[in-house]
């Protein structure tokens, strides 16, 4: 099993001028216009990125190909870099297909078909990419739901479109492993493991070779809708067959302060120590062939602390998953 991250925010002031970088760490730049600054910079810097994931001892990466992505758009000769680096560095790699809801990729589960059509053949350019730098895996998000089309006819209609879009993108991606990830609690649909379940089980009744990433951070936010988080919330993973399991995302979330993917090792959330300790005796008889971390930094101080931060919590990830 191996431990890789997709580094969401941590390292994007490194790739801001002196001046940026100083209004961010003064907090006169918050940290969503330090992303909107920078984000798109950094995913360019799959070297950067593969540099700091040797420096903490991890042996994955997952890209992310979300709004603002420059993946699409890569020249041919500079995927090909990415790749020999990362197999250099034996470093494998993921992407992480786009699902914001400012942009055309979470419509794969659109009712209307030449909507849906379009978003899969968007998804299919990302894996183009994927297969040039030699990724192993994708992840995708099952798109969302407006509130008035949370009923149950309505459901049944994005339920379809939503297995539609997965066979043909399980077929084109072969043979990458594609993974539907759970949504978290505001975008309405797929947040429980069984809705992701019964998706997966249609899907490969379809032919589709396709595996479930429950993402217990995600499956927490359910909190915010008066959902209950039981006493022992890593348990949870016990649902997902065996069969289905490859990849993992492991997050945490901080509820009513509405805190997404904090640092582990500070504990804030739903996972304690012995909580994450549990989660990594379960996983281990679902045997993932890799585990990706999704810390994301939310303040000034965690910005200028981002190098021990994440020293911390990879060595505190590995002691609790014994890894």
């Amino acid at each position: 099993m191996k431990l890789g991250r997709n580094f969401t925010n941590t390292f994007v002031i490194d790739v801001l001028n002196e001046e940026d970088q100083q209004k961010v760490l003064s907090g006169e730049i918050d940290l969503f216009s330090m992303n909107a600054l920078g984000l798109l910079e950094f995913k360019k810097r799959v070297s950067f990125q593969i540099k700091k994931a040797r420096e903490l001892g991890l042996s994955h990466i997952e890209l992310d190909a979300d709004i603002p992505s420059p993946y699409k758009e890569m020249a041919t000769d500079e995927r090909f870099r990415i790749r020999e680096e990362a197999e250099k560095n034996e470093i494998t790699l993921s992407l992480h297909l786009p699902y914001s809801n400012s942009g055309v990729g979470c419509a794969v589960s659109c009712i209307q078909e030449e909507d849906r059509i379009f978003a899969v053949e968007l998804q299919k350019s990302y894996i183009d990419f994927a297969k040039d730098i030699g990724a192993k895996y994708l992840n995708m998000h099952p798109g969302t739901a407006p509130f008035y089309m949370a009923s149950p006819l309505f459901l049944e209609k994005i339920e379809a479109s939503f297995i539609r879009s997965v066979c043909e993108l399980a077929e084109y991606a072969k043979p990458l492993k594609l993974h539907i990830e759970n949504n978290v609690s505001f975008d309405t649909i797929y947040v429980e493991p069984e809705d992701l379940i019964r998706v997966v089980e249609k899907c490969r009744n379809k032919g589709a070779e396709v595996y479930l990433n429950l993402d217990i951070g995600h499956w927490f936010t359910r909190a915010e809708k008066g959902k209950e988080i039981p006493q022992n919330p890593e348990e949870v993973m016990k649902k997902i067959p065996k069969e289905y399991v490859c990849e993992l995302h492991l997050n945490d979330y901080v509820p009513k302060k509405i805190i997404f993917h904090p640092p582990l090792h500070l504990t804030e959330g739903f996972l304690q120590k012995q909580n994450l300790i549990n989660y990594g005796k379960i996983i281990k008889q679902l045997q993932p062939e890799v585990v990706i971390l999704e810390t994301a930094l939310k303040t000034k101080e965690q910005v200028a602390q981002r190098e021990t931060l994440l020293t911390e919590e990879t060595r505190y990830v590995k002691e609790c998953l014994e890894l």
